[in-house]
C-alpha cells in the first residue's frame, strides 16, 4: 500500500513547512504546519502528495517536483496530478522512474524554463 503523505509551499514566505494531519477525538481533522494548527486550509499554502515512488537515486518523489533525464540533461519535466494519474511531461510517472529529481517548481522555476 502506498504511503500518503504531503508537503507543503508557503506562497508567501516563499518556503516549504512542516506538515502533519491530526484528527481529534470527535473525528474533525486538523492540519498543522509549523505548529500552527488550521481547521480549514488557507490559500496560502498548496499542498504536495507524495506519489509514492522514488527516483534513480532513493529521493521521494512529490508533485511540483522536477525530474531530469540522466541521457537527456536538456530536458526537465515537471510532476504533476491530473485525471486520477501523476504524469510527467506526456508520460506516466512509471515511465520515469529512471530520472533524477533535479528540484521542484518553486525553488528552481528557471529549470522549467528550458522546457
Amino acid at each position: 500500500m502506498r504511503e500518503i503523505k504531503f508537503r507543503a509551499w508557503h506562497k508567501n514566505r516563499k518556503t516549504f513547512l512542516d506538515f502533519y494531519w491530526a484528527v481529534d477525538k470527535l473525528g474533525r481533522t486538523f492540519s498543522i504546519l509549523d505548529k500552527y494548527v488550521y481547521d480549514e486550509f488557507t490559500n496560502e499554502v498548496e499542498l504536495m502528495q507524495y506519489t509514492g515512488l522514488k527516483d534513480m537515486n532513493g529521493v521521494e518523489i512529490y508533485e511540483r517536483d522536477i525530474l531530469q533525464d540522466p541521457d537527456d540533461e536538456g530536458f526537465c519535466y515537471e510532476v504533476e496530478y491530473d485525471y486520477g494519474r501523476f504524469s510527467c511531461g506526456d508520460n506516466d510517472l512509471i515511465d520515469c522512474l529512471g530520472c533524477n529529481v533535479v528540484g521542484n517548481r518553486f525553488d528552481n522555476p528557471e529549470l522549467l524554463e528550458a522546457d
